[in-house]
């Protein structure tokens, strides 16, 4: 008889252990806090067009995730973004293409790359209870209970795997009972991961506009800009209207720090300021508009994870990006199925 497992989170990290869990004989059970699915791998609709406004793509490096994209998931849609990624400095000064950044392939979906999330979930057949917070975990009598914000216990689960950003899940084991000889060490391994806050900002333009060297995306590769990434949603396939630009922008995490509370207006202003003063045009004023707060868009540290292992013993797991130090879609991925590996190796 399989275990039962609950799976606080869902990003692609949660969802890929969740699917290895499953294909294990596993009995799962999802929670996420949101409506969706895919964490920071988020996509929306706005006046007929799709955009990413988290992460922006995937690449696909080792023979793990390649298996999982091009052979167990469904490849209907699945997109090769065409364009380079140049650089730009402090002063706005771009680059030309640097082959070694441009090596390899980016791959998203026509529908955005949320339907990463919901192929994993899909494939799995696994539980998700969306729309529930996860408030507190007790461990009793051999087995964790979890509890939402309004007191309910959601059940008796003999693992759990915490896959939230670091602060959140060191936050929720904080509010939670389980034995001190673990307590203490995996939630300071937890608070030893930082995030950086930034914003994504969307500006939909009522005409063509295009990068230097029609290249898909700039970043700047020095840190010392109020931008640090702009890319043209238009590279990727059948996402916006012809005749119309639509770009995502991500200001850098320390501007964002810096201005989290400011006015979406604001924000909104400066960031299309920036965009014009980079590509040197005169832009139009934007047809429209859309931001997004990110409070842990990504980590800048990693957690200790030798201190989160302590953990294992009483059945409590980590997934994430906390654990590598950086947001990468395929990294996080990898991060999943390794602790649904190491529930696998201590149950035998």
């Amino acid at each position: 008889m399989g275990q039962r497992i609950a799976i606080v989170g869902a990003g692609v990290a949660g969802l890929a252990a969740a699917l290895r869990l499953t294909e294990a004989g596993e009995e799962v059970i999802v929670f996420e806090k949101s409506r969706g699915l895919s964490g920071r791998a988020a996509t929306r609709s706005k006046e007929g067009c799709r955009y990413d406004f988290g992460a922006n793509y995937f690449k696909v490096s080792c023979n793990e995730v390649a298996k999982l994209v091009f052979e167990t998931l469904p490849t209907e849609g699945l997109t090769r973004i065409v364009g380079d990624i140049l650089a730009f400095d402090r002063d706005g000064k771009i680059s030309p293409a640097d082959p070694e950044r441009n090596a390899g392939a980016r791959w998203n979906y026509r529908d955005g790359i949320s339907t990463l999330g919901k192929r994993l979930a899909a494939k799995g057949g696994f539980a998700t209870a969306n729309e529930v917070r996860v408030t507190r975990l007790e461990w009793a009598g051999g087995c964790w209970q979890l509890e939402d914000e309004s007191g309910r216990v959601l059940g008796d689960f003999d693992r759990v795997l915490l896959t939230p950003p670091a602060p959140q899940a060191a936050d929720l084991l904080e509010a939670s009972d389980f034995p001190s000889s673990v307590r203490m060490g995996v939630i300071a391994g937890l608070r030893r991961a930082e995030y950086w806050r930034q914003f994504s900002v969307v500006l939909s333009f009522p005409e063509a506009i295009s990068l230097p060297e029609n290249a898909y995306a700039l970043i700047n590769d020095d840190r010392d800009h109020d931008l640090a990434w702009v890319s043209l949603e238009n590279r990727k396939a059948d996402r916006v209207p012809a005749g119309q630009s639509l770009f995502v922008l991500q200001l850098s995490p320390r501007w964002s720090e810096r201005h989290y509370e400011d006015a979406p207006a604001s924000i909104v202003s400066f960031a299309t300021a920036q965009l014009g003063a980079l590509l040197g045009e005169d832009l139009p004023a934007p047809a429209w508009s859309d931001l997004q707060r990110w409070r842990y868009a990504h980590p800048r540290t990693a957690a200790d994870v030798s201190a989160l292992r302590e953990g294992a013993p009483c059945g409590l797991f980590f997934a994430g990006d906390c654990l590598v130090g950086r947001g990468r879609v395929e990294e996080a991925i990898l991060t999943g199925f390794a602790a649904a590996s190491e529930m696998a190796i201590l149950r035998i």
